[in-house]
């Protein structure tokens, strides 16, 4: 604004600048620059979340058995009729899905990964239609033996697929957040499945997966992929979106130069890992801890949770199992975020002693029958309390020892090796907890978990660092030839 004045018979203009009403240049820029980083997060996080809902299907016929085995194993008009015996296998067929799938997860089908997405979406779809017409237990079997597979093959592509659209500090954190989708789906089985009958609910689920599946029809492709099919311009247009402060020519040359120089892949197999003495006695110390994580109990119950809490004499044990699945997947958030940032070995040896107590005072509720003569709810607690510990601590800390005890060019192998162990050792204890309770009487696996415990707990004592093997990175790491690295 501007004020007249008379200086010495002189007119003169003095100028007053209201800072509040004008904005500088500054504050537009700070505010343009935030308007972008924004715009720049959505356009990477919306194809990668979209490309994640698959877990979801996953992640219901995961937590399948619970609400259904009560009716197709006890119930009278049982649409699938199988028994007891039979069920530890129809759940284990999963895993061995699971295990086929993850084989190839890294090998693609087409160029990029949408494709191989696409591909994993139609066999869970598959999976789904095979379970909603299901006639007997082959057709249950078939059914999770191919969804297993369709996940198992589409987590490595939908990996790929986040780190492709978008930067790496953002593609970390979106890769963790897959499992969550899964656990998602695990509790909406177990919200939804006590109350609807066997054929609507894989009929809700089918058409769940199938809008899924044409979401994954309808995300755009990476910038490679685009790149490999020569379409530039489309590129481009991408690149413009996903980085807008970077220049999309120069950003297509990184690309095609990153393309060019790509080197077969050093990765160390099993017979490299067992020739290196710090890598093989790495490898033999993660397989017994990953043997205590499954052997100590976690994956039956998940299983068998409907039916555990129904044998224990619990009032309304599809509302106490619906619990049992939440805090489930409460825990997991912090066995994730927060647990690794201790120090894993206290971590682990205090988890393990508190889940000895829980399981001794689980056995002592079962035998001396608390539930009917005191309080209803006591063996509740225990098991509430024992997911808990569980989760956030052994069932947790394992995976992230791949990153302690492996340099760069032995995870993508470790990784493959944890999901085939962490599935066929679910798979057997699973098989093996239900012989026990169809044999004995339901405190008997919960001994057996205990002395699976004990072991852990003097493995972890005497084997076990406190902050991972960090020595090996210093001394190790420059003696071993590292390929490219996963992301390429």
């Amino acid at each position: 604004m501007q004020k007249p004045q008379i200086h010495n018979g002189n007119l003169e203009l003095t100028y007053f600048f209201d800072k509040q009403a004008e904005p500088t240049m500054l504050e537009e820029t700070e505010t343009s620059k935030i308007g972008t980083s924004i715009k720049n997060k959505i356009w990477q996080i919306f194809p990668s979340a979209c490309a994640s809902l698959t877990c979801i299907p996953f992640g219901l016929m995961l937590g399948w058995p619970s609400p259904t085995y009560p009716t197709l194993i006890f119930a009278e008009d049982s649409p699938v009729p199988i028994t007891l015996d039979q069920s530890a296998m129809i759940a284990g067929f999963l895993l061995l899905g699971v295990c086929f799938g993850t084989l190839f997860s890294t090998s693609s089908i087409a160029q990029g990964p949408k494709n191989g997405i696409i591909f994993g979406n139609l066999c869970i779809v598959l999976g789904w239609v095979l379970m909603w017409q299901s006639q007997n237990m082959y057709w249950l079997l078939a059914s999770r033996f191919l969804m297993g597979s369709g996940h198992g093959y589409a987590m490595g592509q939908i990996k790929r697929y986040i780190i492709e659209m978008t930067e790496d500090a953002l593609s970390a954190s979106l890769v963790k957040q897959t499992q969550f989708y899964a656990l998602f789906g695990f509790v909406l089985a177990f919200a939804v499945g006590p109350f609807i009958s066997f054929r609507l609910f894989a009929l809700t689920s089918l058409i769940l997966a199938t809008f899924i599946l044409f979401l994954a029809i309808f995300l755009p492709s990476t910038p490679r992929e685009l790149i490999q099919a020569k379409k530039i311009r489309d590129a481009k247009k991408l690149l413009v979106f996903l980085k807008p402060d970077s220049n999309p020519d120069q950003e297509i040359d990184k690309i095609r130069e990153t393309d060019s120089n790509v080197k077969p892949v050093n990765d160390f197999g099993f017979m490299k890992i067992m020739r290196d003495n710090s890598l093989r006695v790495n490898f033999i110390k993660f397989t017994f801890i990953v043997i205590c994580q499954q052997y100590c109990g976690a994956p039956p119950t998940l299983v068998y949770t409907q039916i555990i809490f129904s044998r224990s004499n619990v009032p309304y044990p599809e509302y106490i199992a619906l619990g049992y699945a939440v805090l489930f997947f409460l825990s997991n958030l912090v066995g994730c975020y927060i647990s690794p940032k201790y120090n894993k070995k206290t971590v682990l040896l205090v988890s393990s002693f508190s889940i000895l107590l829980l399981f001794i005072l689980n056995i002592l509720v079962i035998y001396f029958k608390v539930n009917e003569k005191y309080f209803s709810y006591t063996s509740v607690i225990v098991m509430y309390l024992f997911i808990i510990v569980y989760t956030t601590s052994l069932g947790s800390i394992p995976f992230t020892l791949i990153n302690d005890w492996f340099p760069q060019n032995c995870r993508v192998f470790m990784t493959k090796f944890y999901i085939v162990m962490f599935s066929l050792l679910g798979l057997s204890i699973t098989k093996i907890f239900q012989v026990l309770i169809g044999q004995f009487p339901l405190y008997i696996p919960f001994c057996l978990f205990s002395a699976v415990i004990v072991f852990a707990i003097g493995f972890i004592s005497i084997f076990m660092s406190g902050g991972g093997n960090k020595h090996f990175y210093k001394t190790n790491i420059a003696e071993i030839v590292v390929g490219v690295e996963e992301k390429k």
